[in-house]
């Protein structure tokens, strides 16, 4: 099984974004990633340097791997805040559609209860479970030897 991913750097260009040279292309991060999810398990990263440029692409690469990260690791608390107040909010309309009287306003705060509940799970079942594939490939990938040829 081929466990290790090939990038042929052909133009300096294909290396750093436009307009911050200190960083990797997003484009080429996203091409790594792809690549490490057919793989599942990369053990090294061969970059074919054949543009000959004198950036330390091994150490943008791992620095862009963290930061990628980390990133993923901020969105994924705020995820997590956002279903709170969503079940918070919820809780309390179904608790004041049981006070109220007139059966009108007893199921439209009822359906307004359910609707957040019922968003914060999606938001759990199915954003969470892309950022946090991402998030192991990434840990993988950070513990990828890297070699610069």
């Amino acid at each position: 099984m081929k466990e290790i991913i090939n990038i042929d750097l052909l133009d300096e260009k294909d290396i750093t974004e436009k307009y911050d040279q200190s960083k990797i292309s997003s484009e080429l991060l996203e091409f790594i990633i792809k690549e490490a999810e057919i793989i599942k398990k990369p053990t090294k990263i061969n970059i074919n340097n054949k543009c000959h440029t004198k950036k330390n692409i091994k150490e943008m690469l791992k620095e862009s791997f963290r930061e990628e990260y980390e990133n993923l690791l901020s969105l994924h608390r705020k995820t997590d805040l956002i279903q709170i107040g969503l079940f918070i909010l919820g809780v309390i309309f179904i608790l004041i559609s049981f006070q109220t009287e007139y059966s009108l306003w007893k199921e439209v705060f009822l359906i307004l209860g359910w609707v957040p509940i019922w968003e914060g799970i999606d938001l759990e079942l199915f954003n969470d479970v892309r950022e946090k594939r991402k998030r192991k490939i990434l840990l993988k990938l950070m513990q990828c030897d890297i070699s610069v040829n």
